[in-house]
């Protein structure tokens, strides 16, 4: 799995991803293998599953549109998701060691 990097330099979403029906470990497997994405979770609700994905931030650009290009992009592309919702934090805090 991907390392956690600084968050000051890194924008963090959760992109909470709607699946074909049994399809849900599919998807989990296939969002595991992408670089951005830190973690991926299978859940209940509305959504099946949800990655925590991670970018590097860019000069001028605003962290959405970081996201947007990179990461929302290839989950939206990934086989049987059929819809998504991106939430992108604007602080964060974690107890997780960022040097882990």
């Amino acid at each position: 799995m991907t390392e956690a990097k600084p968050m000051k330099e890194y924008t963090r979403a959760f992109i909470f991803c709607q699946v074909e029906p049994m399809k849900e470990r599919d998807v989990l497997e296939e969002l595991v293998k992408m670089e951005d994405v830190l973690e991926a979770h299978m859940i209940t609700g509305e959504y099946d599953v949800i990655a925590v994905v991670q970018v590097r931030r860019q000069f001028l650009q605003a962290d959405y549109e970081t996201v947007f290009n990179s990461a929302i992009a290839r989950v939206e592309g990934v086989k049987y998701v059929i819809d998504t919702n991106t939430i992108v934090g604007i602080a964060s805090k974690t107890k997780i060691s960022e040097s882990a």
